[in-house]
């Protein structure tokens, strides 16, 4: 509504956009299945586009790698072009305009995206051919989530053993484990609350939710899987997260882990 409010139109269903003769379009979805779904939707009513010119569709979705090449392929025979480009920059981030876009496409439909790219975020990383920046982002959680157990456990710890955490915090961001995760996205309460951080200062509400952490790093396993890539750290934070999601808080910020860890 608000957007609508500053100018933009609104659709009635998904395939009116790929009808509208837009430029480009962007997509940002929480699932394979869905982002599947959408795109089957946006070339029925592309196929019925009078617009001379091809579209670009840019799915800021974080997908498997097989998934993101399959809808490279339906998007091109349909005359258009597809870029998989995931973000990272959380919900910070995308108030700030900060974001990081791995992308994965032509040089060509990068330079039309572009414009697009520099409005929201502080970089447009091309990582390849389609597919390699939903790859990339799924490397890069799959550190991530490893990172933020690490952090998770020697806050936990450290308190466990007589250490303010937030002194534990600042000698951790001022050593060699300063991370994301300790100095951005500390899943400390208290730190957060001094250091002006969220979600860990207001319940974990907010930021990255575990689910979909889960789903991230679950991605990431099955894609080791299936190159024979060994991921053994990988799979224990899935199966962290997959317990977090069970007990019912999928929802909160995956920094929980740390309440987790305490017996939540």
């Amino acid at each position: 509504a608000s957007a609508c409010s500053s100018g933009a139109e609104s659709a009635s269903k998904v395939g009116d956009i790929g009808a509208a003769n837009c430029d480009v379009v962007f997509s940002a979805l929480p699932s394979c299945k869905i982002v599947e779904n959408v795109f089957d939707e946006l070339m029925d009513g592309a196929s019925t586009s009078s617009n001379e010119r091809s579209t670009v569709y840019v799915d800021c979705s974080t997908v498997a790698p097989s998934i993101s090449r399959t809808i490279h392929e339906s998007v091109a025979k349909a005359g258009h072009s597809h870029m998989d480009a995931p973000v990272s920059g959380g919900v910070k981030g995308a108030t700030d305009g900060t974001l990081t876009f791995m992308v994965g496409s032509d040089l060509p439909s990068l330079e039309r995206a572009t414009p697009y790219l520099d409005r929201m975020g502080k970089a447009a990383i091309h990582c390849g051919g389609s597919g390699t920046g939903s790859a990339t982002k799924l490397c890069n959680n799959l550190a991530l989530a490893a990172q933020m157990a690490g952090i998770c456990e020697a806050m936990n710890l450290g308190e466990a053993l007589g250490v303010d955490p937030i002194v534990l915090a600042d000698v951790m961001n001022a050593s060699t484990a300063k991370c994301w995760s300790c100095e951005v996205d500390n899943p400390h309460p208290e730190v957060a609350a001094v250091r002006g951080m969220t979600p860990a200062s207001k319940n974990y509400v907010g930021g990255f939710a575990s689910k979909l952490m889960l789903k991230d790093v679950g991605l990431a396993v099955d894609a080791a899987q299936d190159e024979g890539v060994a991921v053994p750290i990988g799979a224990s934070t899935k199966e962290l997260y997959r317990l977090i999601e069970k007990r019912g808080f999928g929802e909160k910020d995956f920094g929980i882990l740390l309440q987790f860890l305490r017996g939540l």
